[in-house]
């Protein structure tokens, strides 16, 4: 074997080590939170879709704005039954209300509502203090933990997707039905973010429970925090 031939061998076997760490499942969901903590602010189109009273709603299209530690702006996009909704919530102002309205001709009605309140919680699994890459990665990795720890847990990797555009890792997480957030739960994790952008979660026998994505994902594009008061310009509270 040639010094040329060898050398190309031992830089595949670097590139084969590199993949196979990089495809590590285990190692790609402890990282969300370091790639999260990187983040200060971020846009997405937030897609939503829930089993609700045993329905399973149609999928939602939500513009998105989230500025740490907890401030949200979210409006309903065409096409969708909800579309001109307009939520804003900011942990620690406003009474600790969300500010709301519909769409359509009862949009001019904006209502100052408790988070987990019947009104704000209508048609919905979680409320709004639910939203957000943050807290997809505190109850991914709450889970991936304890189940880990007790030796309960099933992790695959089902290899690279393209996901709204961009190269996702697709993982599969499995654990026992009780104790847990849900017994299965698929997560795409951006390859070049680090993020979770997309998320099926299903109950016993394979029941979709909820899923959801974020497309277009902007990180740290500078929001103000004028843009999560109901006077800023464009808002229709």
């Amino acid at each position: 074997m040639t010094g040329k031939t060898i050398l190309t061998v031992f830089f595949l076997c670097l590139a084969v080590s590199a993949q196979a760490k990089a495809e590590n499942p285990a190692k790609i969901i402890a990282g969300m939170s370091a790639a999260y903590a990187k983040a200060d602010d971020y846009t997405a189109i937030f897609y939503k879709q829930e089993r609700v009273n045993g329905s399973v709603l149609p999928r939602e299209k939500i513009l998105l704005k989230f500025k740490k530690p907890f401030k949200i702006y979210m409006k309903w996009l065409p096409p969708g039954p909800h579309a001109g909704r307009e939520a804003l919530y900011v942990r620690g102002a406003n009474g600790g209300k969300v500010i709301g309205h519909e769409g359509g001709l009862i949009g001019f009605i904006t209502l100052h509502m408790k988070p987990t309140g019947a009104i704000a919680m209508r048609g919905n699994r979680h409320p709004i203090t639910d939203v957000g890459i943050g807290r997809l990665i505190e109850i991914v990795e709450s889970n991936f933990k304890r189940a880990g720890e007790k030796g309960v847990l099933k992790l695959k990797s089902l290899g690279e997707d393209e996901v709204y555009g961009r190269r996702a890792r697709h993982i599969l997480m499995e654990m026992p039905e009780r104790g847990y957030y849900a017994p299965k739960m698929e997560l795409w994790v951006d390859e070049g973010l680090g993020l979770p952008i997309k998320i099926k979660v299903f109950g016993p026998k394979g029941r979709f429970l909820e899923g959801y994505g974020y497309s277009d994902l902007k990180i740290n594009p500078g929001l103000k925090n004028a843009e999560f008061t109901e006077g800023y310009k464009g808002y229709h509270f």
